[in-house]
C-alpha cells in the first residue's frame, strides 16, 4: 500500500527482520513511533513475510522467534500504524539503489527512516546502513542507524537468543526479549491420556520454521480469555508413552478445566525445571508430574 494514496502524507519507516521483536529492535521501532507522531506522519514497520535464509538456504536453520500474527500484535501494543510484510523473492534482485526508489520512497513514500547499525539490503546484501543514509538523505529523507542495545557486554541479537532458547535459559531469553519468551500455537486433539491419569493437557506442535527451546520441562503461564494460570509444559517426545513421538509442546495448566481443541492459546515459559526422561510406568510419571507442578506454583508465587 502506498501510504500517501490512502490520505497520509509519507511514512516514518522501521527497516528489519525484527524477529523476536528484542530490545535492540524495541529502541528502533519505538524511535520511528516517536518521530512518526512528532512529524504527524504514518509509523510503518517493513519487514519480510518469510525469513531471507529460509528461502536462500532452502533449510529452516535460522527459525524463527516468533509468528507474523504476534509480530503484528506486539507492534500494535508499541504504537505502530502499520506492519509491510514484504515478499522476499520480489525484492532480492533489486540493487540498493532500485530498492531506494522503488520500495522506499515508492511504495512507502517514505520521509524518515530507521535501521540498525548492522542493516543490509539490496541484491546480494549490497547495500548498508551507511550506503542508506547517504543515498536517502541527499534525496531528503532523514536516516536513524542505531547503534547495538547491549546486555552483558555483548549486542542483543536474534542469533543470542535463538541460542539460549536451545540451552533452555528462559531467564537469560527474558533478558533480550525484554519479555518472557512464549508460544501460540493451535491446541490439537491428542490420545486424551492426560486426562485418564488426572493430568490433562493441551497439545501444541511447533511450525516446521521455528526455533524450538531445549527439549524438557518448563515451569509456564498459559493465557486463557484475559486469564493467566500456571502449568508445567514439556517441550519433547514423552518417551514414557509413545515409541517414536513427534516433538510438540504439552501443557498441563494447574487447576484448569475447559475444551481448548482449536484455539490459539498463548503459552508463556519461566523457567527450565528438568530434563525430559523415560519413566518405568504411568505411576511413576503421575509423581513426577506432580513434583512438577508443585514446583511451577510455588516459582509462580515467588
Amino acid at each position: 500500500m502506498a501510504p500517501e494514496k490512502n490520505g497520509m502524507r509519507g511514512t516514518c519507516v522501521a527497516l528489519g527482520n525484527f524477529d523476536g521483536i528484542h530490545l535492540g529492535h524495541a529502541h528502533i521501532i519505538s524511535t520511528c513511533v516517536a518521530a512518526a507522531k512528532e512529524k504527524g506522519l504514518l509509523s510503518l514497520v517493513w519487514s519480510f513475510r518469510r525469513h531471507p535464509e529460509h528461502i536462500m538456504k532452502g533449510n529452516f536453520s535460522t527459525g524463527n522467534i516468533i509468528s507474523n500474527s504476534d509480530k503484528d500484535e506486539i507492534l500494535r501494543r508499541m504504537g505502530v500504524d502499520l506492519l509491510f510484510l514484504e515478499d522476499f523473492e520480489r525484492v532480492r534482485h533489486l540493487s540498493p539503489e532500485e530498492f531506494c526508489e522503488k520500495i522506499l520512497l515508492g511504495t512507502l513514500s517514505a520521509k524518515a527512516l530507521f535501521c540498525g547499525f548492522n542493516f543490509r539490503f539490496g541484491k546480494g546484501g549490497a547495500g548498508d546502513a551507511r550506503f542508506l543514509k547517504k543515498y536517502m538523505e541527499e534525496r531528503g529523507v532523514s536516516v536513524y542507524v542505531a547503534p547495538p542495545v547491549c546486555v552483558g557486554g555483548e549486542p542483543v541479537s536474534s542469533t543470542r537468543i535463538r541460542a539460549l532458547l536451545t540451552l533452555g535459559d528462559m531467564e537469560g531469553v527474558k533478558g533480550l526479549l525484554g519479555r518472557n519468551y512464549s508460544i501460540r500455537f493451535p491446541v490439537l486433539h491428542g490420545k486424551r491420556l492426560g486426562s485418564r491419569i488426572g493430568f490433562p493437557t493441551l497439545n501444541q506442535v511447533f511450525p516446521e520454521e521455528y526455533v524450538t527451546p531445549k527439549i524438557g520441562v518448563y515451569a509456564v503461564k498459559v493465557h486463557v480469555d484475559g486469564r493467566a494460570w500456571r502449568g508445567v509444559c514439556n517441550v519433547g517426545i514423552r518417551p514414557t508413552v509413545e515409541e517414536d513421538g513427534c516433538l510438540l509442546a504439552e501443557t498441563h495448566i494447574c487447576d484448569f478445566s475447559g475444551d481448548l481443541y482449536g484455539r490459539l492459546v498463548t503459552v508463556e515459559f519461566l523457567r527450565y525445571l528438568r530434563e525430559e526422561r523415560k519413566f518405568e510406568d504411568l505411576d511413576e510419571l503421575c509423581r513426577q508430574i506432580d513434583r512438577d507442578r508443585k514446583e511451577a506454583l510455588a516459582l509462580s508465587e515467588e
